[in-house]
């Protein structure tokens, strides 16, 4: 299934807005509701700012794209019992690009993604923080544990290593 930039583009927009509307008037719904709730904004940042973030870097640096496609996570070929078995859904936004970019521009594009997918959940642990620290604190926790698992295994198998790849003219 292939969708147009643009819409690719807006859903990601849309989607990380709605997050962040979410967080911001989660403090009127009733544990243990909320932490549900706002788990799923946290996972809306890390997924919709994903792809976002090579598409924002790589046109700015000039690389070009041609759609959005649903694939599978590169962490399905990680071999982790359950989680790989999960990600082998074809669910996972992904960019196709016109041609593989090398050198530093391809390096800032593919490692945009994941530095977006780890970061950027810390702005629904900062706006939880406001209104439930318990919450936000499990958050944290979570966005922590997101941070070193995506950088363990995009390093092994994702963005992380693509760009060095690309360092490498590989």
């Amino acid at each position: 299934m292939r969708l147009p930039l643009i819409v690719g583009n807006v859903l990601s927009i849309c989607m990380l807005i709605l997050a962040i509307i979410i967080t911001k008037r989660a403090f009127l719904i009733y544990q243990p509701l909320r932490i549900l709730i706002l788990l799923i904004c946290w996972f809306l940042m890390l997924y919709f700012s994903h792809c976002l973030s090579h598409y924002i870097v790589g046109r700015i640096l000039g690389i070009r794209f041609r759609y959005y496609f649903l694939s599978k996570s590169m962490l399905s070929k990680a071999g982790i019992p359950v989680i790989s078995r999960l990600l082998s859904v074809k669910a996972f936004l992904t960019l196709k690009l016109v041609e593989k970019p090398k050198g530093w521009r391809g390096f800032a594009m593919f490692i945009a993604g994941p530095l977006a997918s780890m970061f950027s959940p810390l702005v629904i642990v900062a706006f939880t923080y406001g209104y439930d620290k318990l919450s936000s604190a499990i958050l944290l926790i979570v966005t922590i544990g997101n941070i070193v698992f995506t950088g363990y295994y995009s390093y092994r198998y994702g963005c992380i290593r693509k760009a060095l790849d690309s360092l490498h003219g590989r």
